[in-house]
Protein backbone atom coordinates (compact mmCIF):
# COMPACT_ATOMS: atom_id res chain seq x y z
CA UNK A 1 0.00 0.00 0.00
CA UNK A 2 1.20 3.89 -0.82
CA UNK A 3 -0.86 4.98 2.11
CA UNK A 4 -2.41 7.61 0.53
CA UNK A 5 0.44 8.68 -2.21
CA UNK A 6 -0.17 8.64 -5.38
CA UNK A 7 2.22 6.75 -8.21
CA UNK A 8 2.65 9.34 -11.02
CA UNK A 9 5.56 8.98 -12.94
CA UNK A 10 4.47 5.52 -13.93
CA UNK A 11 8.30 4.27 -12.85
CA UNK A 12 7.66 3.35 -9.76
CA UNK A 13 8.25 6.94 -7.87
CA UNK A 14 5.46 7.83 -5.37
CA UNK A 15 4.88 11.60 -4.86
CA UNK A 16 2.40 12.72 -3.06
CA UNK A 17 -0.74 12.83 -3.63
CA UNK A 18 -3.31 15.75 -4.53
CA UNK A 19 -4.59 17.12 -0.71
CA UNK A 20 -8.30 16.76 -0.72
CA UNK A 21 -10.29 19.75 -1.31
CA UNK A 22 -11.25 21.77 1.60
CA UNK A 23 -14.96 21.89 2.81
CA UNK A 24 -17.53 24.49 2.09
CA UNK A 25 -18.02 24.97 5.63
CA UNK A 26 -14.55 25.82 6.18
CA UNK A 27 -14.64 29.33 4.49
CA UNK A 28 -16.13 31.80 5.79
CA UNK A 29 -19.92 32.93 4.61
CA UNK A 30 -21.71 35.91 5.41
CA UNK A 31 -23.45 35.27 8.24
CA UNK A 32 -20.14 33.24 9.61
CA UNK A 33 -20.44 34.42 13.74
CA UNK A 34 -16.99 35.42 13.63
CA UNK A 35 -15.31 36.40 10.66
CA UNK A 36 -16.74 39.51 8.99
CA UNK A 37 -16.12 41.31 5.71
CA UNK A 38 -16.43 44.60 6.72
CA UNK A 39 -15.87 47.04 9.57
CA UNK A 40 -19.56 47.18 10.42
CA UNK A 41 -20.09 43.70 10.84
CA UNK A 42 -17.10 43.15 13.14
CA UNK A 43 -19.10 45.46 15.47
CA UNK A 44 -22.25 43.71 14.85
CA UNK A 45 -20.74 40.41 15.72
CA UNK A 46 -18.69 41.83 18.67
CA UNK A 47 -21.95 43.23 19.94
CA UNK A 48 -23.75 39.95 19.65
CA UNK A 49 -21.48 37.29 21.17
CA UNK A 50 -21.11 40.16 24.68
CA UNK A 51 -25.05 39.66 24.40
CA UNK A 52 -24.45 35.81 24.73
CA UNK A 53 -21.67 36.00 26.85
CA UNK A 54 -22.23 39.01 29.20
CA UNK A 55 -23.88 36.84 31.97
CA UNK A 56 -20.88 33.93 33.07
CA UNK A 57 -18.33 36.56 31.92
CA UNK A 58 -19.92 38.86 34.72
CA UNK A 59 -19.45 36.51 37.19
CA UNK A 60 -16.08 35.52 36.00
CA UNK A 61 -14.67 39.04 36.22
CA UNK A 62 -16.24 40.09 38.92
CA UNK A 63 -14.94 37.00 41.10
CA UNK A 64 -11.64 37.58 39.62
CA UNK A 65 -11.65 41.33 40.81
CA UNK A 66 -12.05 40.76 44.62
CA UNK A 67 -8.02 39.57 44.95
CA UNK A 68 -7.59 42.38 42.47
CA UNK A 69 -9.02 44.82 44.88
CA UNK A 70 -7.34 43.41 47.51
CA UNK A 71 -4.18 43.97 46.19
CA UNK A 72 -4.43 47.22 44.19
CA UNK A 73 -6.60 48.91 47.00
CA UNK A 74 -4.25 49.06 49.23
CA UNK A 75 -1.32 50.01 47.50
CA UNK A 76 -3.33 52.96 46.11
CA UNK A 77 -4.00 53.85 49.97
CA UNK A 78 -0.47 53.75 51.00
CA UNK A 79 0.60 55.80 47.18
CA UNK A 80 -2.08 58.69 47.75
CA UNK A 81 -1.35 58.68 51.80
CA UNK A 82 2.55 59.07 50.82
CA UNK A 83 1.95 61.28 48.15
CA UNK A 84 0.20 64.15 50.38
CA UNK A 85 2.68 63.71 52.94
CA UNK A 86 5.79 64.70 50.64
CA UNK A 87 3.31 67.76 49.44
CA UNK A 88 2.43 69.19 52.28
CA UNK A 89 6.52 68.87 53.55
CA UNK A 90 6.97 70.44 50.60
CA UNK A 91 4.95 73.41 51.17
CA UNK A 92 6.33 73.54 54.81
CA UNK A 93 9.46 75.32 53.96
CA UNK A 94 10.92 74.84 57.91
CA UNK A 95 10.50 70.69 57.47
CA UNK A 96 11.29 69.64 53.87
CA UNK A 97 10.79 66.12 52.56
CA UNK A 98 13.86 64.28 54.33
CA UNK A 99 15.24 60.70 52.40
CA UNK A 100 13.15 58.50 54.85
CA UNK A 101 10.10 60.28 52.86
CA UNK A 102 11.22 59.99 49.52
CA UNK A 103 12.22 56.71 50.57
CA UNK A 104 8.20 55.69 51.97
CA UNK A 105 7.33 57.33 48.68
CA UNK A 106 9.07 55.23 46.55
CA UNK A 107 8.22 52.20 48.21
CA UNK A 108 4.52 53.11 48.06
CA UNK A 109 5.17 53.34 43.88
CA UNK A 110 6.95 49.90 43.97
CA UNK A 111 3.76 48.53 45.92
CA UNK A 112 1.60 49.74 43.50
CA UNK A 113 3.74 48.54 40.83
CA UNK A 114 4.03 44.99 41.86
CA UNK A 115 0.26 44.78 42.68
CA UNK A 116 0.00 45.74 38.84
CA UNK A 117 2.02 43.15 37.68
CA UNK A 118 0.18 40.70 39.40
CA UNK A 119 -3.56 41.92 38.73
CA UNK A 120 -2.22 41.99 34.66
CA UNK A 121 -1.07 38.75 35.27
CA UNK A 122 -4.67 37.61 36.63
CA UNK A 123 -6.08 39.44 33.86
CA UNK A 124 -4.55 37.78 31.30
CA UNK A 125 -5.94 34.59 32.53
CA UNK A 126 -9.57 35.70 32.58
CA UNK A 127 -9.35 37.00 29.28
CA UNK A 128 -8.37 33.81 28.12
CA UNK A 129 -11.03 32.62 30.03
CA UNK A 130 -14.13 35.12 28.20
CA UNK A 131 -12.01 34.06 24.79
CA UNK A 132 -12.86 30.44 25.45
CA UNK A 133 -16.81 31.95 26.00
CA UNK A 134 -16.86 33.94 22.96
CA UNK A 135 -15.56 30.89 20.71
CA UNK A 136 -18.17 28.52 22.70
CA UNK A 137 -21.16 31.16 21.55
CA UNK A 138 -19.92 32.01 18.46
CA UNK A 139 -19.65 28.03 17.81
CA UNK A 140 -23.82 26.98 18.94
CA UNK A 141 -21.74 25.21 22.04
CA UNK A 142 -23.30 25.65 25.58
CA UNK A 143 -21.89 29.15 26.99
CA UNK A 144 -20.12 27.25 29.76
CA UNK A 145 -17.81 28.77 32.64
CA UNK A 146 -16.75 25.70 33.60
CA UNK A 147 -15.31 25.31 30.72
CA UNK A 148 -13.96 28.31 29.95
CA UNK A 149 -11.86 28.17 33.34
CA UNK A 150 -10.82 24.58 32.24
CA UNK A 151 -9.48 26.04 29.47
CA UNK A 152 -7.85 28.95 30.89
CA UNK A 153 -6.49 27.05 33.27
CA UNK A 154 -4.80 24.81 30.37
CA UNK A 155 -3.55 28.15 28.48
CA UNK A 156 -3.12 30.14 31.30
CA UNK A 157 0.41 29.65 31.86
CA UNK A 158 1.30 30.06 28.17
CA UNK A 159 -0.44 33.18 28.30
CA UNK A 160 1.14 34.62 30.84
CA UNK A 161 4.97 33.51 29.50
CA UNK A 162 3.46 35.14 26.11
CA UNK A 163 2.35 38.28 27.93
CA UNK A 164 5.39 38.56 29.96
CA UNK A 165 7.37 38.38 26.77
CA UNK A 166 5.35 40.92 24.89
CA UNK A 167 5.38 43.45 27.98
CA UNK A 168 9.46 43.04 27.39
CA UNK A 169 9.52 43.80 24.03
CA UNK A 170 6.72 46.45 24.51
CA UNK A 171 9.11 47.84 26.54
CA UNK A 172 12.22 47.85 24.22
CA UNK A 173 9.84 49.42 21.31
CA UNK A 174 8.90 52.63 24.12
CA UNK A 175 13.07 52.71 24.77
CA UNK A 176 13.34 53.02 20.99
CA UNK A 177 10.65 55.28 20.03
CA UNK A 178 6.92 56.63 20.56
CA UNK A 179 6.13 55.11 17.13
CA UNK A 180 7.39 51.70 17.38
CA UNK A 181 5.47 51.40 21.08
CA UNK A 182 2.39 51.73 18.93
CA UNK A 183 2.83 49.35 16.53
CA UNK A 184 4.14 46.59 18.78
CA UNK A 185 1.19 47.15 20.94
CA UNK A 186 -1.37 47.26 18.62
CA UNK A 187 0.28 43.66 16.70
CA UNK A 188 -0.15 42.45 20.07
CA UNK A 189 -3.25 43.54 20.98
CA UNK A 190 -4.84 39.96 19.95
CA UNK A 191 -1.69 37.59 21.67
CA UNK A 192 -3.92 36.71 24.06
CA UNK A 193 -6.68 35.61 21.75
CA UNK A 194 -4.10 33.58 19.72
CA UNK A 195 -1.79 31.96 22.62
CA UNK A 196 -5.63 30.65 23.67
CA UNK A 197 -6.98 29.15 20.40
CA UNK A 198 -3.73 28.65 18.57
CA UNK A 199 -1.08 25.41 19.91
CA UNK A 200 2.65 26.83 19.80
CA UNK A 201 2.61 30.24 18.30
CA UNK A 202 2.85 33.74 20.33
CA UNK A 203 4.29 36.67 19.47
CA UNK A 204 5.61 35.78 15.38
CA UNK A 205 1.93 34.60 14.34
CA UNK A 206 0.30 38.30 16.46
CA UNK A 207 2.37 40.18 13.88
CA UNK A 208 1.68 38.03 10.87
CA UNK A 209 -2.25 38.09 11.36
CA UNK A 210 -1.65 41.76 12.12
CA UNK A 211 0.30 42.38 8.45
CA UNK A 212 -2.33 40.05 6.46
CA UNK A 213 -4.19 43.29 6.02
CA UNK A 214 -3.12 46.29 7.50
CA UNK A 215 -5.98 48.33 7.00
CA UNK A 216 -8.79 46.26 8.60
CA UNK A 217 -6.20 45.09 11.35
CA UNK A 218 -5.35 49.36 12.30
CA UNK A 219 -9.40 49.56 12.06
CA UNK A 220 -10.53 47.44 14.32
CA UNK A 221 -7.18 47.70 16.81
CA UNK A 222 -7.43 51.44 16.74
CA UNK A 223 -11.31 51.11 17.40
CA UNK A 224 -11.01 49.04 20.16
CA UNK A 225 -7.83 51.56 21.70
CA UNK A 226 -10.47 54.20 21.36
CA UNK A 227 -13.12 52.82 23.48
CA UNK A 228 -10.39 51.78 25.69
CA UNK A 229 -8.98 55.18 26.25
CA UNK A 230 -12.47 56.53 26.08
CA UNK A 231 -13.98 54.79 28.50
CA UNK A 232 -10.79 55.03 30.99
CA UNK A 233 -10.74 58.61 30.81
CA UNK A 234 -14.58 58.98 31.85
CA UNK A 235 -14.15 56.29 34.75
CA UNK A 236 -10.96 57.93 35.91
CA UNK A 237 -12.69 61.63 35.82
CA UNK A 238 -15.26 60.14 37.93
CA UNK A 239 -12.76 58.69 40.42
CA UNK A 240 -11.34 61.49 40.68
CA UNK A 241 -14.16 63.51 41.36
CA UNK A 242 -14.88 61.25 43.98
CA UNK A 243 -11.93 61.27 45.53
CA UNK A 244 -11.76 64.97 45.61
CA UNK A 245 -15.41 65.28 46.96
CA UNK A 246 -15.34 62.41 49.66
CA UNK A 247 -11.05 62.86 50.35
CA UNK A 248 -8.93 61.53 52.69
CA UNK A 249 -8.54 57.77 52.64
CA UNK A 250 -11.88 57.06 52.22
CA UNK A 251 -11.85 59.32 48.74
CA UNK A 252 -8.87 57.18 47.47
CA UNK A 253 -10.73 53.83 48.27
CA UNK A 254 -13.92 54.77 46.55
CA UNK A 255 -11.94 55.94 43.59
CA UNK A 256 -10.05 52.47 43.76
CA UNK A 257 -13.79 50.64 44.04
CA UNK A 258 -14.75 52.41 41.18
CA UNK A 259 -12.22 52.09 38.75
CA UNK A 260 -12.78 48.11 39.13
CA UNK A 261 -16.11 49.12 37.33
CA UNK A 262 -13.77 49.76 33.85
CA UNK A 263 -12.34 45.79 34.37
CA UNK A 264 -16.34 44.15 34.54
CA UNK A 265 -17.08 45.93 31.61
CA UNK A 266 -14.35 45.46 29.83
CA UNK A 267 -14.28 41.86 30.38
CA UNK A 268 -17.72 41.66 28.99
CA UNK A 269 -17.50 43.77 25.81
CA UNK A 270 -13.80 44.08 25.08
CA UNK A 271 -12.63 40.35 24.54
CA UNK A 272 -15.68 39.61 21.86
CA UNK A 273 -13.99 42.53 20.00
CA UNK A 274 -10.65 41.15 20.37
CA UNK A 275 -11.83 37.79 19.06
CA UNK A 276 -13.63 38.94 16.09
CA UNK A 277 -10.64 41.17 14.78
CA UNK A 278 -8.55 38.23 15.52
CA UNK A 279 -10.92 35.86 13.19
CA UNK A 280 -10.75 39.12 10.37
CA UNK A 281 -7.30 38.96 10.95
CA UNK A 282 -6.91 35.19 10.32
CA UNK A 283 -9.63 35.13 7.49
CA UNK A 284 -7.48 37.54 5.77
CA UNK A 285 -4.60 35.50 5.89
CA UNK A 286 -5.36 31.77 4.93
CA UNK A 287 -9.31 30.20 4.92
CA UNK A 288 -10.63 30.15 7.89
CA UNK A 289 -14.20 30.58 9.43
CA UNK A 290 -16.07 29.62 12.69
CA UNK A 291 -16.26 25.71 11.54
CA UNK A 292 -12.45 25.75 12.44
CA UNK A 293 -13.04 26.33 15.85
CA UNK A 294 -16.03 23.68 16.34
CA UNK A 295 -14.94 20.38 18.17
CA UNK A 296 -15.73 18.18 15.32
CA UNK A 297 -13.52 20.41 13.20
CA UNK A 298 -10.28 18.58 11.33
CA UNK A 299 -7.58 20.21 10.26
CA UNK A 300 -7.72 20.21 6.20
CA UNK A 301 -4.48 19.73 4.90
CA UNK A 302 -2.06 22.61 3.73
Amino acid sequence: MNQGWAELDGNGHYWPAQPPAIPPSYYAMPDDPLVSPSYEGWWARAGALAKKIWKPALKLNAVALLPLLALTVPANVLLTTEQREIQAAALNQTDPPDVSMLSGFMTAIGWLLAATLVATLVSAVVTSATVRLVVLAATGQPVSLREALRTALRRGPAVIGWQILGGFLSVLALLACFLPILYVGAALMILPVVVTIERGVGIGRSFSLFHADIGASLARIGSIWAVTIGASLVLAGIGTALELTIGGTPGAVVSSLWSGLYYLVAGIYITPLLVTAYADMRARREPFSTAYLTPQAEQPAA
